[in-house]
């Protein structure tokens, strides 16, 4: 090969390996920024039992003066709850996209329980005609729209109630309004109702 063949050959060389780096250099992914423990706040969330898994706690990061957005920036990882009752919850904070590092974080929240209410409680009536002949019983059948046992309680002495609101009117009971009280009892995920007076009315 030519002196000058040679002195070509290795400009083309030199021209290649230059235009590698320079593109190298363009297409070079930028450096990402490490989220500080610091830019990290984890809140509990106010929850009361509604029956579904919850997530428990609220996420913000700002790095930078800037509020990263969980999906682009982070992820959360954290556990959901569902009972009621007080939880040490667990949650990690990952950087993704521009940012990386893990963050995590404790903190107590508080799933409040809720409220029930009763359902069927609405006013008896029963003839006279039958109480004057015999003893009557009835059933009242009280529910709650949530899980608390049902407890009742007699208010008039003419009447007898039992633990499952089976009523007893004394044979020979006058005219009248003769009462029951009832309550759903509180529990694990629900609070106890307050009492509610059933009226039975004799006509």
């Amino acid at each position: 090969m030519s002196r000058a063949k040679k002195i070509l050959a290795t400009l083309i060389v030199m021209t290649m390996v230059a235009t590698s780096i320079t593109v190298g250099a363009a297409t070079q992914s930028p450096a990402k920024k490490k989220i500080p423990y610091a830019s990290v706040s984890v809140t509990a969330k106010p929850m009361t039992y509604n029956k579904t898994a919850q997530v428990p706690v609220i996420v913000k990061v700002v790095v930078d003066n800037r509020v990263l957005i969980e999906g682009t920036d982070y992820l959360v990882v954290v556990a959901k709850v569902t009972n009621a009752g007080k939880y040490i919850v667990t949650t990690q904070v990952i950087g993704i996209g521009h940012y990386e590092g893990t963050v995590t974080k404790k903190v107590t929240v508080t799933v409040n329980k809720a409220k029930q209410k009763l359902k069927n409680t609405k006013k008896r009536k029963i003839k006279y005609k039958k109480v004057k002949k015999k003893k009557v019983k009835i059933k009242l059948k009280v529910k709650s729209t949530g899980t608390g046992k049902i407890k009742y309680k007699r208010v008039s002495k003419k009447l007898k109630v039992s633990k499952k609101g089976k009523v007893t009117i004394k044979k020979g009971t006058k005219k009248g309004t003769y009462k029951v009280k009832v309550k759903a009892l509180a529990n694990g995920n629900y609070k106890a109702t307050k009492w509610k007076k059933i009226k039975i009315r004799i006509k």
